[in-house]
């Protein structure tokens, strides 16, 4: 099956979003939350750090990223230190979830990715204190929607060929 054909369900909306997703969130306050899950058999094979970084990061030249994955790859990162998945820092990193943030005096995100047995789920969390953050995430968030299933499908599309599988309770 290709890899796009891939299921992927999205809740958005703050108070939409189921509540096991929503209570792994730790950011005092936000004003918007999704949840985009992806059905991957046997999804648990990765800890929820690997599927992260199976999404977030290529370490491919950026040319080769732009032509093979579009404006996504251009804005996958490069591999960093290992407390840092692109721009977020790893706040908790256990089996089956990783926690990412990003803060500035304007602005809090938080990533969570979720992997329990056949699923594997992106939870985003943003919090923008000013007026003018809050217009400019109003577009943004269009693209966010827009990438977020493509970003999951990319990471099963990768992690099957990598060497990097951990079994649940292994």
């Amino acid at each position: 099956m290709s890899h796009s054909r891939w299921s992927v369900r999205s809740v958005v909306g703050v108070g939409q979003v189921p509540a096991d997703f929503a209570q792994l969130v730790t950011l005092p306050r936000y004003d918007y939350l999704d949840a985009f899950t992806l059905e991957f058999p046997e999804a648990d094979r990765w800890s929820a750090e690997q599927w992260a970084r199976a999404m977030f990061i290529d370490d491919r030249p950026l040319l080769l990223r732009a032509v093979t994955r579009g404006l996504l790859g251009v804005m996958l990162s490069r591999p960093g230190s290992p407390d840092r998945i692109g721009d977020y820092t790893i706040a908790v990193s256990e089996l089956g979830v990783l926690r990412g943030r990003v803060e500035s005096p304007r602005s809090a995100d938080q990533v969570v990715v979720v992997v329990a047995g056949d699923s594997v789920s992106l939870v985003t969390a943003v919090h923008r204190a000013t007026p003018s953050g809050r217009r400019m995430w109003a577009v943004i968030s269009h693209l966010h929607r827009f990438f977020a299933p493509r970003v999951l499908r990319y990471a099963a599309a990768r992690l099957p060929v990598t060497r990097l599988t951990v079994r649940a309770g292994a």
